[in-house]
């Protein structure tokens, strides 16, 4: 067995999304199985990213008023202010974010989503290491890359493959899937801490729920790349902020590298994730099938690429006045 790349023939992408069933639960416990049933339907991430972005948007404009009050400026005068000059007024925490046990709240939080990343991160290496093997004895291919290609794009002996329960793209995925509806609690954090929510978050975590909602739903094999450069990248940067919550010095460049490998794991990753389409996995007998064979595989893709796309110019845009022009200003 061994795989190839081909031509890209979007045409020939069979089954319509109605045809397509949800995948299996990997979870024996009843009442588990019916939240992943119920979260995998299309209505519950784009009901919570409508109103979590709605909402952000909401409020915003009520927590500059706050910054402007703070800062004794009048409605007239604050007409004559740049964009630039309202990112600088000084934040206007509520009295909640003063009190000891929000810090608390925010460093547990903080600490927990560094924790579960690690784990996630981990869990993939463990799963990959699993259908890796799994897969040799398939493909009877020595190479890693092949055994690799296939563990990747063959949803029912791959990585997706629920053999044991806990150890497989859908488990670990789905869990992944769920953390981003309680990442938006770094948003609330935010304006607690009495700043309006910038685009890029607000775009960044509504955006994030739809893509990985339809990486899981469909199954698509590209879904692999999020999950395992996203949990990488948020166990670093969620030490990070730990690390600040503890007031503990990290050199200032830190924060620069992290934002270089945000953006870098959204041009790497979308490129990977592109490449997918292109990929042909051939049998004994030289038959051959595309890695994204169905519509509905293909569906995630096209929603993850066209999601990156701004998603990477807004983080370019900030890297750009965060650290650039401070540079030569």
């Amino acid at each position: 067995m061994s795989f190839s790349f081909g031509s890209l023939d979007w045409q020939s992408w069979s089954l319509s999304l109605l045809e397509t069933t949800p995948p299996p639960s990997p979870f024996e416990w009843p009442w588990l199985t019916k939240v992943f049933e119920k979260s995998l339907q299309v209505s519950t991430p784009l009901t919570i990213a409508v109103v979590y972005f709605s909402a952000v948007h909401f409020v915003n404009p009520m927590i500059t008023r706050r910054q402007l009050k703070q800062a004794q400026i009048s409605e007239k005068q604050a007409e004559k202010l740049s964009e630039k000059e309202l990112k600088r007024l000084k934040p206007a925490p509520f009295a909640i974010a003063r009190t000891s046990i929000f810090k608390l709240f925010v460093l547990l939080h903080n600490i927990f989503l560094c924790l579960y990343s690690v784990w996630t991160f981990i869990g993939m290496l463990s799963v990959f290491s699993h259908s890796l093997v799994q897969m040799q004895s398939k493909t009877l291919s020595e190479s890693a890359l092949v055994n690799f290609v296939h563990a990747v794009c063959d949803v029912e002996s791959g990585v997706f493959q629920q053999d044991v329960k806990d150890l497989s793209l859908t488990f670990f995925g789905w869990w992944f899937y769920v953390s981003k509806f309680y990442e938006v609690l770094d948003t609330v954090i935010i304006i607690l801490r009495g700043r309006p929510s910038s685009l890029l978050q607000s775009y960044h975590h509504a955006g994030a729920m739809m893509c990985m909602w339809s990486g899981i739903r469909y199954q698509s094999p590209p879904i692999w790349i999020f999950v395992v450069f996203n949990s990488f990248i948020h166990s670093l940067m969620y030490f990070y902020f730990t690390l600040a919550c503890l007031k503990i010095r990290v050199p200032a460049i830190l924060k620069r590298v992290l934002t270089s490998m945000q953006i870098c794991q959204f041009i790497v990753g979308g490129s990977l994730a592109i490449l997918h389409a292109f990929i042909w996995l051939y049998d004994y007998n030289g038959s051959g099938i595309r890695c994204i064979d169905t519509s509905a595989q293909a569906l995630p893709l096209i929603i993850n690429v066209v999601y990156l796309a701004p998603l990477t110019a807004l983080f370019a845009a900030f890297y750009a006045e965060n650290y650039l022009k401070r540079k030569t200003a």
